[in-house]
């Protein structure tokens, strides 16, 4: 069973379509949905954790983007400026997903594990010198 994050964005159009019961039902997949915004008239957007058959998951998000669906990396919705470190390591210590990798003294002393970030922004929250940004 394998397993892949991504980011699902809808047009205000594509929000109405039941998409994650398509998943579920059209290619036995299983979905955690960790994040979601969605709003009327705006762009919809699901960090969304599938699960299944390898083949399964890709025909699944295949089929999401002949939908019109937008499917991205997670790693497309943060940055991180290493340059504004200042080691206060807050980031690490509120994180709830376990994501945040720190090296201190490198080059990069921080850093975001993609595989587990959940785009929860608590890092950016907590950062005394700005090092994060999220676009979710």
């Amino acid at each position: 069973m394998k397993i892949e994050r991504a980011v699902l964005s809808f047009s205000p159009n594509a929000i109405r379509k039941p998409v994650t019961y398509l998943l579920v039902s059209n290619y036995k997949l299983r979905l955690n949905i960790l994040r979601a915004k969605v709003m009327p008239g705006e762009e919809g957007r699901l960090l969304l954790e599938l699960s299944g058959d390898e083949d399964k998951i890709r025909e699944g998000l295949t089929y999401l983007a002949s939908l019109d669906v937008r499917i991205d990396r997670v790693q497309s919705f943060y940055s991180v400026d290493c340059t504004k470190c200042t080691e206060s390591k807050k980031c690490f210590q509120v994180c709830p997903a376990d994501a945040i990798d720190l090296n201190p003294g490198s080059e990069r002393p921080v850093d975001i594990i993609e595989d587990n970030c959940i785009l929860c922004e608590k890092c950016r929250e907590v950062c005394p010198s700005g090092v994060f940004t999220f676009t979710f």
